[in-house]
Parts: C-alpha cells; sequence; structure tokens
C-alpha cells in the first residue's frame, strides 16, 4: 500500500502542474477562438470528459434494464413489445455512438495540448543554463533524455488520462450495477444444502467481489515482474537505438580504422540484450494471459451458475430477461471490480515510464542544484580582460585540476595557452563559457562581454549554411553581402551561392570535410565579433599555411578581441602575442599563470 500510495504521489507530481499552469492558451474551433489560461483549457476538457463518461454509465444502466425487457419480450412471443424495445434500442445506441465519438475526439484534443505542455516544460529544463551538458558529464545520472522527452511524456500523458477515465468511469459503472445486483439478489433468495441465501443480503454482489479480489491477488502474484522487465525493455531499446545513431554520426572515422565488425559485435551485444529480455517479457506475459483468459472465460459463466438453482426451481418467477439482466450486471460489477486484471500490462507499462521520467527530472534537479552551488562563478567586471587569480577548476569529482594564479586575457591580444594532454585546458575554457562550475573561485569577466568558444570539433546544426554561420542566432540576422565576402576570406567561396541549398539534406556536416567545419565556424566567428574568442584546437584539422592564414583574417578582421588559444603546434606561436604554459605542481593541480610575451613574427 505504501508503494501504490509513492506511486500515485509522483504521478500527481508530474501531472499537477498542467493543470495550474496560467499561461495564455488558444482554443482553435472552425469558425472562432478563445484565449483561456492553459490550466482553465484543460480542465474544462477533463470536466466535458467526464461528464460524457457519467452519460456512457446511465446509457449502459438503461441497456442493462432493456436487456431484462427485450429477452422476456422474447420468451413471452410478445411481438409488439419485441419491436417497441428494438426501437428503443436503436435511438440509445445512436445517442452512445455520437458521445463515444466525441469523447474520442476531446481525449485526443486534450492529450496533445498536455503533451505539447509537459515537452515544452522538459526541453525547457534540459536545455536551460548547460544543464543538458551536465546531465551528459556528471555522473552519469540518467540515459536516452531524447527518448524520455519523445516517447516517454508521450505514453505518460496517454496512460495517464486513460487510466484516470477508466478508473472514474468504473467507480460510477460500479455504483450503477451493485445496485442492480443487490436487487436482484433479493428478489430471488435459494437455498443450497439447506442454507438459506436469503441472509446475505446482496449475495450476488458478494460473489463478483469474492471472485475479483481473488483474480486479482493471483494477476498480481502472476504479473509483478513485468514491471521490471518493461523498465528494463525501454532502457535497453534506448542503448541500442543510440548505439546505431553514435556509428551514423561517426561513420566516417568507424570507415577509416575499419572498424565495422567491431562495431557490429557491440551492436549485436546491446541487441543481444534486448533479446534476453524480450523473452523474460515472453515467458511473463504467457503466464498473466494465460491467467486472464481463464479468468475472463470463467467469468462468463458464474453469474448463470450462481443463479441457475433459482432459475430453475419449481414455482421460480425469474424470467430469462431477468437471467441475462443479472448475467450481464455481475459481469459489470466483476468487472470493475478486477480493473486491476484487465489494466495490469498497462499499469506496468505505465510504472515504468512515470520511473524513467521521474528520474530523468530528479536528474535535472541534482544537475542544477549542481549549479546552483558554491563554485567556480563567473563575475561581471569592468576593464577590458578576463581575470583569474586564486580560482580552482575542478572534476566533477571534487578533484583539483587547475588552479589560475594572475591569469589575463586582454581585448585585442592573442594568447596561446599549452600545457601536456589532459592538463585541464579545455575545463578552463568551459568554466570561462559558464558551463563547468565544478571548483571554487571567481572568473572575472567584462561585464556584457561576449565571450565565445571555438571547440575542435565544429557544431553544425541542422539546417541551411546560412543558419549554421548565425547559429545560435537567427539566420536573417547578416546580410548576404556580408556572408558571402566573410565565405570567401576564410576559403569558402564556392559555397558562397549555395547558402539556402537543401538539395542534398540538411545534414552540413555529412557534406564538409572536417576542415570545411572549422573553417565554417572560423566565419561564424568573425560574424559574430565576439568580445573574447576562445580556440580550443579549432583549427587542428587545417594545414599550417591555412591555419595561419586564418588567424591572420581573425587579427584583421576583429582587432579588438582578445584570441585566446589552446594548440599544441609550434607554429602557432608566432601567430600571438603571448604563451602561457600549464606548470604541474608536485603534488597539486596544474596551474595557469600570467602570460609571457612572445618574440614578434
Amino acid at each position: 500500500m505504501k508503494a501504490l500510495f509513492a506511486t500515485l504521489a509522483l504521478a500527481w507530481h508530474l501531472a499537477i502542474p498542467y493543470f495550474k499552469e496560467r499561461q495564455q492558451g488558444e482554443l482553435a474551433f472552425r469558425w472562432f477562438k478563445i484565449r483561456l489560461q492553459e490550466r482553465w483549457i484543460g480542465l474544462g476538457f477533463v470536466v466535458v470528459i467526464l461528464a460524457i463518461n457519467v452519460a456512457q454509465v446511465y446509457i449502459n444502466v438503461e441497456l442493462n434494464a432493456w436487456n431484462n425487457r427485450f429477452y422476456t419480450a422474447l420468451q413471452d412471443r410478445n411481438g409488439a413489445a419485441f419491436w417497441a424495445e428494438l426501437g428503443y434500442w436503436s435511438w440509445i445506441v445512436a445517442i452512445y455512438l455520437v458521445i463515444y465519438v466525441y469523447e474520442v475526439y476531446l481525449t485526443s484534443w486534450l492529450r496533445i495540448r498536455w503533451r505539447t505542455w509537459m515537452t515544452d516544460r522538459f526541453l525547457n529544463r534540459w536545455l536551460a543554463g548547460a544543464t543538458h551538458y551536465r546531465l551528459a558529464t556528471s555522473y552519469g545520472r540518467t540515459d536516452n533524455p531524447d527518448q524520455r522527452i519523445s516517447e516517454d511524456i508521450n505514453n505518460f500523458v496517454t496512460s495517464t488520462f486513460s487510466l484516470t477515465i477508466t478508473l472514474f468511469n468504473t467507480t460510477l459503472s460500479l455504483i450503477a450495477f451493485m445496485q442492480v445486483l443487490w436487487g436482484i439478489s433479493a428478489h430471488f433468495p435459494y437455498e443450497i444444502g439447506g442454507f438459506n441465501l436469503a441472509v446475505i443480503p446482496g449475495y450476488l454482489v458478494w460473489a463478483a467481489i469474492i471472485y475479483s479480489v481473488l483474480g486479482t491477488i493471483f494477476t498480481h502474484l502472476i504479473g509483478r515482474p513485468l514491471i521490471r522487465l518493461n523498465f528494463e525493455q525501454q532502457h535497453v531499446e534506448a542503448d541500442f537505438r543510440y548505439s546505431m545513431m553514435r556509428l551514423r554520426e561517426n561513420s566516417e572515422e568507424i570507415a577509416l580504422l575499419k572498424g565495422e565488425e567491431m562495431e557490429k559485435r557491440a551492436m549485436r551485444g546491446f541487441f543481444g540484450r534486448i533479446v534476453d529480455n524480450w523473452y523474460q517479457l515472453m515467458d511473463a506475459n504467457r503466464n498473466l494471459r494465460a491467467f486472464s483468459l481463464f479468468y475472463d472465460q470463467v467469468s462468463s459463466i458464474v453469474p448463470f451458475i450462481l443463479l441457475a438453482p433459482a432459475y430453475f426451481l419449481a414455482g421460480s418467477a425469474m424470467q430469462l430477461g431477468v437471467l441475462t439482466q443479472a448475467s450481464s450486471a455481475f459481469g459489470q460489477v466483476q468487472g470493475n471490480f478486477s480493473i486491476f486484471v484487465s489494466l495490469y500490462s498497462m499499469l506496468a507499462d505505465w510504472k515504468a515510464v512515470l520511473d524513467r521520467l521521474t528520474t530523468f527530472e530528479r536528474a535535472m534537479s541534482a544537475a542544477e542544484a549542481d549549479a546552483a552551488q558554491p563554485g567556480v562563478t563567473v563575475k561581471p567586471t569592468g576593464g577590458d580582460a578576463i581575470t583569474a587569480d586564486g580560482a580552482v577548476v575542478a572534476l566533477p569529482d571534487g578533484r583539483p585540476l587547475v588552479r589560475l594564479e594572475g591569469a589575463a586575457f586582454e581585448k585585442g591580444k592573442a594568447v596561446l595557452i599549452s600545457g601536456p594532454s589532459g592538463a585541464g585546458k579545455t575545463s578552463v575554457f568551459r568554466a570561462f563559457a559558464g558551463i563547468w562550475p565544478f571548483g571554487a573561485g571567481e572568473l572575472g569577466i567584462p561585464e556584457g562581454a561576449r565571450v565565445m568558444v571555438l571547440p575542435q570539433t565544429a557544431y553544425l546544426p541542422l539546417g541551411t549554411l546560412r543558419e549554421a554561420l548565425a547559429y545560435p542566432n537567427p539566420a536573417e540576422i547578416h546580410d548576404d553581402a556580408r556572408v558571402r565576402d566573410v565565405l570567401s576570406a576564410v576559403g569558402l567561396g564556392a559555397f558562397a551561392d549555395r547558402l539556402d541549398d537543401l538539395s542534398e539534406g540538411p545534414n552540413l556536416a555529412a557534406r564538409l570535410s572536417g576542415g570545411e567545419q572549422q573553417r565554417v565556424a572560423i566565419a561564424r566567428a568573425i560574424l559574430a565579433e565576439p568580445d573574447f574568442l576562445l580556440l580550443d584546437e579549432a583549427t587542428a584539422s587545417l594545414d599550417e599555411a591555412s591555419e595561419a592564414a586564418l588567424y591572420r583574417l581573425l587579427r584583421e578582421r576583429l582587432p579588438r578581441t582578445a584570441i585566446i588559444s589552446i594548440g599544441h603546434r609550434s607554429s602557432l606561436r608566432p601567430l600571438h602575442d603571448e604563451l602561457v604554459v600549464l606548470r604541474k605542481q608536485d603534488d597539486g593541480p596544474f596551474v595557469l599563470g600570467a602570460a609571457t610575451p612572445l618574440p614578434a613574427a
């Protein structure tokens, strides 16, 4: 019971914020639009759908009573009553079909609005403050966030609403049909072995309850492994999908290294986990479905067995119509009490989805908490230089990596940072960019200054070349003449007439070489005109002559920009004004100190 309440609390935590949303939403009909707070739109849909379910229960009760009259007319060979009841049935079924269609339509409308809101909420949290980056670097707190946002939210919304409406409908139906069964029990008692069932008020109701409870207990015992197995199946499917996505992203490197066989073995390993878990799911589902089928088949004859003695009793007043009405009502009550049996597989899937979304949200909260913890912080300052004295950049586990002592990077100067691989140079750049909170101390960055980091692997978003050059700003921010001029300057003049070309698809990275991608990144920096440009081996894919030409272009086009480079080539030194070499302390972290002037080229 404690676990049930904990699960419901988690579901409430995920679901209720939508129904408290005060942001304005738009409800568009064919001829007009309504603007309301989103919570009122969502709650309005819920109220209407619940009202439709009340009407459905009322119609089901009417059909149950109709069963009695219809079959009694058949038994009595009463043709007039038969045709009258058939006409009544036509009207009530027509009404039922109309409200059923609109229930499905309104439910779909609510689901897409709710899913849209939840997707926006999770996307905003995932992409805010580099949370997505911290999730990928901090202790492996979560896996496959793309699947959780794209699939799990949809499944959560669908299952949560379906379960809620089903339970509401079940409760109403249970109350209504228990009254029907109770009345039939009172009118047709009989004796079994000298025991008069009249002493048990509503004996048909209690029989349905006992039968349902036993079925529920056995279903839970048989189907309990499904919760764990469904959760694991989603996990291993996502891992297999991610392994193929990784191959697609790194296909050139894999082809060059002839790594296809290794990749195939790895993928087979991931898929093998899917197969192993699938076989366990097959066994669990087989056992559950076998019991469910047996349970359902027996359910259809139990009410007849219970009422047969009263029906065949000499002088019994029970008519065939009453027997069929009782059978239908018993099935409704038993089915409603056995809702757990019917929905067990759906509940298992829902619990797995709920766990995945909850762990994802907790991981984002932990990443946000990490960002709020005292660590390396960026402090706005006056002046024209990035300064750092006493700050320590650490690893996520807290171990000191680099201590900054008297480091300063002034606008208009080019500084080269050198040091052994693994010394923490890239982590320092991440700290300057404000996405690496691990450590302690302050980094002073001029107030309002724009800091741009170009990593060794240039990022090209899906879309046109124009959009890639303006990223992360809108493509319209730069005029054509300037864009074409910069493209030609960085050695990509052949692409000047293909700024908006999507004929070969939106994946630019698949069409450009590593060197061309780095040229695009340099062009992006020139167009953006940052105050501080941090180059993390951003020209390593180019030959030395091309690299030197691009650095000279940067100095020419961005004369007031501080250019701070990480690089290992000796040919980079003549292209910079100052040099900082990370030095290792005996038992401590590397030290990044003040720059020393380099000889003029």
